[in-house]
């Protein structure tokens, strides 16, 4: 397992979800002091690092 593709792979989605987060904001979606606003970077975190560590269990195929 390479760590470095998981935390990669997390701070990608991290930031990816804060940007979104930000946009909702910005576009008066949703409000600023909403929930949501905290609940989607975290969100990007852990499915960002869900994603790198099933991408680094995957064997090359021969």
């Amino acid at each position: 397992m390479n760590v470095g593709r998981i935390v990669g792979t997390a701070v990608l989605g991290f930031f990816f979800l804060l940007f979104i987060a930000l946009d909702l904001v910005l576009f008066g979606v949703v409000a600023l002091n909403s929930v949501m606003v905290t609940v989607l970077p975290v969100l990007g975190l852990v499915a960002g690092g869900v994603a790198g560590a099933m991408v680094g269990k995957q064997q090359p195929s021969q």
